[in-house]
């Protein structure tokens, strides 16, 4: 099939190729640019300023790592979450949770159950989420994080 393509296709070409056209500039219009054309500067003949209707700027506000602003419904019921660590102490608990929570933007936990103190990290809606986010914080070092959970 390919060679029976090819051998329709390779005269149409030639054939096309060897007519007698020649094409000549058009040298009427005197708007066109002489020289290499600048790519940021005015098309020909343009004599606006097309900021004129914009204001002045005076400042500007580049945001850097801005923490989430979470909807408290989220963080009020049942949502998932992603446990990075059960600590037997809230000493080590919590000195864990302030660590991940500067390197990071979303809310940390501790929950204390069964005599431990669960370091949790996010309030996701979806568990789709969470799976995604905890993929972020094993590669981050915490290689037993895992998806769970949590009701305030």
């Amino acid at each position: 099939m390919n060679k029976l393509v090819l051998m329709f296709l390779i005269p149409v070409l030639i054939l096309s190729a060897c007519g007698d056209t020649t094409v000549t500039p058009d040298t009427t219009d005197q708007t066109a640019a002489t020289g290499p054309i600048d790519p940021y500067g005015d098309p020909p003949g343009y004599t606006g300023d097309p900021f004129e209707s914009f204001p002045e700027v005076i400042a500007v506000s580049i945001p850097g790592d801005v923490p989430e602003e979470y909807e408290e419904e989220i963080l009020s019921g049942t949502h998932f979450t992603v446990q990075i660590s059960a600590a037997t102490s809230e000493e080590t608990a919590l000195r864990l949770a302030e660590s991940v929570s500067a390197e990071i933007n979303h809310p940390v936990f501790i929950d204390h159950q069964s005599g431990y103190w669960k370091v949790r990290v996010g309030a996701f809606p979806a568990r789709d989420d969470a799976v995604d986010y905890a993929q972020v914080l094993v590669n981050m070092g915490f290689t037993d994080a895992w998806v769970t959970t949590r009701e305030p």
